[in-house]
C-alpha cells in the first residue's frame, strides 16, 4: 500500500465524475486487500525483507503472492471490477477508470518491487524493476509516490472547481 496507488484514484475521479470518490480508492488498492485476505485463509504468503535506508528493500525469503499481484491475476481482477461497476454505475467510463485504477497497481508495483510479481502462477517467471532495491531507489520511489499522490489530489482538486455542485 503506497499512497501513489491512492494518487491514481484521485487522477482517475476527473475522468469519470459518476463514479464514486471512495470506490476508486477501493479500487487502487484492491490488490493489497485481497493479498491481505489471501494470506490470512492461507492462498498466499508473505515474503520476509528487511528495509534500510542504505541498501532499500533486502528479500530474504520470498513471498507468494500468484492470486493477488500475478499480472494474469490483476488483469483478471481489474476486468472483474469493471464488470462490477459497469452493473452498479451503469456508465462505461466509470466501468472504465475502475477497472484500469485496479490494474494501475500492478503496473506501480511492478517499477518497485524486486522481482516477485509472477507472470501466472508461483512458478511461472517472475518481474520487477526493482526501485527498492537500493537505499537510493527506496528514497527515489517514496518521492514518486507523494508526487503522484500530490499531482493526483491536484487533479482532483482543480477538475472539482471546474464543476457544478453534485460532481
Amino acid at each position: 500500500m503506497g499512497p501513489g496507488h491512492l494518487g491514481i484514484a484521485f487522477a482517475a475521479k476527473t475522468a469519470a465524475p459518476k463514479a464514486p470518490l471512495w470506490s476508486l480508492l477501493v479500487a487502487s488498492e484492491t490488490l493489497d486487500l485481497l493479498s491481505f485476505g489471501f494470506f490470512a485463509v492461507g492462498l498466499e504468503k508473505p515474503g520476509v525483507s528487511k528495509t534500510d535506508r542504505a541498501h532499500g528493500v533486502q528479500v530474504i525469503t520470498p513471498g507468494k503472492i500468484p492470486w493477488s499481484h500475478g499480472l494474469f491475476m490483476s488483469v483478471i481482477w481489474s476486468i472483474a471490477a469493471a464488470a462490477l461497476a459497469r452493473w452498479v454505475y451503469k456508465d462505461q467510463r466509470a466501468s472504465a477508470a475502475i477497472g484500469l485504477t485496479v490494474f494501475s497497481h500492478w503496473l506501480l508495483d511492478a517499477i518497485v518491487h524486486p522481482p516477485d510479481l509472477p507472470l501466472l502462477f508461483d512458478d511461472s517467471p517472475k518481474i520487477g524493476l526493482g526501485l527498492w532495491s537500493s537505499g537510493p531507489g527506496l528514497i527515489i520511489s517514496g518521492i514518486l509516490e507523494f508526487i503522484l499522490l500530490g499531482g493526483g489530489i491536484a487533479l482532483y482538486a482543480t477538475s472539482r472547481k471546474r464543476k457544478p455542485a453534485g460532481y
